[in-house]
């Protein structure tokens, strides 16, 4: 790819951040791949290491919400960086080793906010190619404006998105458009015979009537009703018996109509067509809203924290459809695509995960990074008993599958252990 145009970002330990992602990984285990959904308990960038070995150009979508150094001390988890240069060192060498990980179809989906999207953007361009770069969803994050920015009231993020490779990535589509397209069965080059429509097997787009046995032929069609006909309630009542030339024969009517095909007839002279319902996906927007995609927000996703643990168990989650909608737009055509997060905070990725194979009925697996981060020990989630991010993320994965019942949703724990 050519630099030509292309700014790159510099700071003071940029190359440091580099080498950072290169290095050997200071765990004692090795992580083997596995057919199951994984919890990973320990530091993003050592797991992304560790998952380099055995799942390089092997994952088909990462959704991750790093910290946005926002300085914002409510939050469960640190979200402050002294600088911009100390943030951006920080998730350098994490998206030079995710970039690995993707298949050469994959997606990247990351959130942030205004905090540091203009610096990811750049970042995202040198690791993954300028080329490759979809799109910046606009998420509408509040059914209400906040008025903490003196200057205006915000109600939405981003989710920057990039395809490991533009050329081989999918149209990211969550919706079909449907359509009927009609083919008519008079066929005039082939010989003339009787074909038989069973009574009730075609439709009829007209009042109820009956149609005496005629000759509907024109110049270029050659087709007779052999009895007499009654429709009513848009269907035959009788048998339909007619004469002429024909794509298909008696047998392969008989099959379509055990199918569930569709005859119909729209006037007459009679002209029977078989319609052919045809599927084709839509090419999704960039804006994410209640409008656009019944959405959900952040009050959404605190109800649905709260729903599972009984109280606010963690802090700014992202809900589960905004996750399952940009997942569900990469994988709708794969059974078994498999999903990373690696900052994997309340557990939102995994859960939206087994919602959409719930739906839908593919096999995709998760695999989730979260470190034992302690808690806030004035946080509400503290108080009852939790002591680390980690057992939220996990507490929310059992959870999800107790109560909406995901039966075959089982996962295997894994705990990066650094070399003494």
């Amino acid at each position: 790819m050519s630099d030509i145009g292309l700014c790159h970002l510099h700071w003071e330990q940029k190359e440091q951040a580099k080498r950072e992602a290169f290095l050997p990984s200071h765990s004692r285990i090795s992580l083997k791949k596995s057919d199951k959904n994984l919890l990973i308990n320990g530091d993003n960038l050592e797991a992304l290491k560790l998952l380099s070995k055995e799942y390089e150009n092997q994952i088909d979508v990462i959704y991750i919400d790093p910290p946005y150094n926002t300085k914002n001390h409510k939050f469960l988890y640190n979200d402050t960086f002294a600088t911009h240069a100390q943030w951006l060192s920080f998730i350098y060498p994490r998206l030079l080793l995710a970039c690995g990980l993707l298949r050469e179809d994959g997606v990247l989906f990351i959130s942030i906010d205004d905090n540091e999207a203009a610096h990811l953007k750049l970042l995202c361009d040198e690791v993954f190619g300028e080329a490759n770069f979809i799109t910046q969803f606009v998420w509408q994050k509040k059914n209400k404006a906040s008025y903490l920015h003196k200057n205006i009231a915000k109600v939405s993020e981003y989710v920057l998105c990039y395809a490991k490779n533009i050329q081989k990535a999918p149209m990211l589509s969550i919706e079909e458009s449907k359509k009927e397209k009609p083919y008519p069965l008079n066929f005039k080059n082939n010989p003339l015979k009787e074909l038989t429509f069973a009574p009730q097997s075609v439709e009829f787009h007209m009042p109820d009537c009956t149609i005496k046995a005629c000759d509907m032929s024109s110049a270029k069609i050659q087709m007779k009703l052999l009895e007499r006909l009654k429709i009513k309630k848009k269907r035959n009542v009788n048998s339909l018996k007619v004469h002429g030339s024909w794509r298909y024969t008696q047998e392969q009517i008989d099959s379509f109509i055990d199918d569930g095909a569709v005859f119909r007839v729209a006037k007459v002279p009679f002209r029977i067509n078989l319609i052919v319902s045809q599927s084709k996906r839509k090419l999704m927007q960039n804006l994410l809203t209640k409008e656009s995609y019944k959405m959900q927000t952040n009050e959404d996703a605190q109800r649905q924290i709260i729903e599972l643990f009984g109280f606010e168990a963690f802090s700014k989650p992202k809900p589960i459809a905004l996750i399952k909608t940009l997942i569900q737009s990469v994988t709708h055509a794969k059974r078994d695509a498999i999903i990373l997060d690696f900052f994997g905070g309340s557990g939102t990725t995994a859960h939206a995960v087994m919602e959409l194979n719930a739906q839908d009925t593919q096999m995709r697996k998760y695999i989730l990074v979260q470190s034992s981060e302690p808690l806030k020990p004035n946080s509400i989630a503290y108080e009852k008993g939790y002591k680390t991010i980690y057992e939220i993320m996990r507490r929310r994965v059992l959870l999800a599958i107790q109560k909406q019942n995901f039966i075959a949703e089982d996962f295997l724990e894994i705990e990066i252990l650094n070399k003494p």
